[in-house]
């Protein structure tokens, strides 16, 4: 892997007269080590050659290679640690946002829930004229959802966002770190109605926001099959069984109308980017992309509006959004305490159309297809996907 070691900084970094053993450290001193990556052996090795051991390295460390040096200071450390605990120390210690600050409701996300659901004042209300004398706007999609402009141009691009702790989001299974998750990895948002004019999307008109914004459309990206009643029980409490079928496509032969569906998928290891920052890419397609940017709300009768794809409707197809994230670590050791400190200084998070398999891009079954051949999620997450 290539690392931007932007910042070097090594301090008073002495050849000592310790063994050359790998299991004693051939270097005394305190370092600093900042760069740009991941944290992971193979790059915590090259980082801590390139600033620290290549410069300082003596007669004392004859015979002992980067890796070894760095594993014997990690060892005499405290607490003593190994590279690859001291690195799932920092992701697992990574602050997070919680999903309540984005709307500010209350602490218990029952607002939270009912957005996801696709009943909130979010989704319900459209904006009209008919309520003031003067003839003024209420319930304006930008002004009704200004936190979550401010959450994406903020916390969502630069901070780690909390994956909801809603049943949508929480299948039968947890992750390493025993918190919820999906169990095929994977979560879709499919809308029902366009709320909001002038944005090239959707059919809701402006100058009849009153007449035609009721009820009007997404833009049409997918066929819905079915919808099995009882996968989103859980989060619905609809305690119903059996599937409403939908065997046409739009108007035609009693199909479903426009649907619009989006989602994304992430790896099975905690420690992938792509997971820890699943709340941040949640928060983007359902809240920001869609609902603020485009005015898609609503759900599915029978499903939820968002939810892990085991619970949604099967549909023919849904895009995707993944995260390309740039991380900027510093790791300090302070050799007068010997203990050593790392953490991400800082986050930088872009949102991109998922480039999938066989030039699949924007589709989350393509996406998950790549996720599969990286060795990421296993088979049987996909075929359920």
């Amino acid at each position: 892997m290539k690392i931007s070691t932007r910042a070097l900084a090594y301090i008073s970094i002495l050849a000592g007269a310790s063994s050359t053993a790998a299991a004693e450290k051939c270097l005394s001193g305190s370092f600093i080590l900042e760069y740009e990556g991941d944290c992971d052996r193979e790059t915590l090795v090259e980082v801590f050659n390139d600033q620290v051991f290549g410069p300082a390295k003596s007669s004392a460390c004859d015979g002992v290679t980067a890796e070894e040096e760095l594993v014997a200071q990690l060892a005499a450390a405290v607490p003593s640690t190994t590279i690859e605990e001291f690195c799932a120390n920092i992701y697992k210690s990574q602050p997070e946002v919680p999903f309540t600050d984005i709307l500010k409701k209350d602490e218990n996300m029952t607002y939270e829930k009912a957005f996801f659901l696709g009943h909130s004042s979010l989704q319900e209300e459209v904006e009209t004229t008919y309520e003031t004398s003067d003839g003024s706007a209420t319930s304006v999609l930008k002004e009704d959802g200004e936190l979550v402009r401010a959450h994406y141009q903020g916390s969502a691009q630069f901070k780690k966002t909390e994956w909801p702790k809603l049943p949508n989001f929480a299948s039968s299974g947890t992750d390493s770190h025993g918190q919820p998750t999906c169990t095929t990895s994977a979560a879709m948002c499919c809308w029902t109605k366009d709320r909001q004019a002038a944005d090239n999307n959707g059919n809701c008109n402006r100058n009849t926001y009153s007449e035609n914004c009721v009820d009007s459309n997404p833009g049409d990206n997918t066929d819905l099959c079915f919808v099995d009643l009882e996968r989103g029980e859980a989060s619905t409490g609809n305690q119903q069984t059996g599937i409403v079928g939908f065997p046409g496509d739009q108007n035609r032969d009693g199909g479903e109308g426009a649907i619009h569906c989006h989602g994304l998928a992430w790896a099975n290891d905690v420690d992938d980017s792509s997971a820890r920052y699943k709340g941040n890419n949640l928060f983007f397609v359902s809240m920001y992309d869609h609902m603020y940017q485009r005015g898609y709300v609503e759900n599915v009768p029978g499903a939820p509006m968002c939810g892990c794809v085991e619970q949604m409707p099967t549909v023919t197809r849904s895009d995707c959004t993944e995260i390309d994230a740039t991380e900027r670590f510093k790791i300090t050791y302070d050799s007068t305490t010997n203990e050593i400190e790392g953490s991400i200084a800082l986050i930088d998070i872009n949102f991109n159309a998922c480039q999938g398999i066989n030039h699949r891009n924007n589709d989350l079954w393509a996406y998950m297809g790549r996720l599969f051949y990286e060795g990421k999620i296993e088979n049987t997450q996909w075929g359920e996907a």
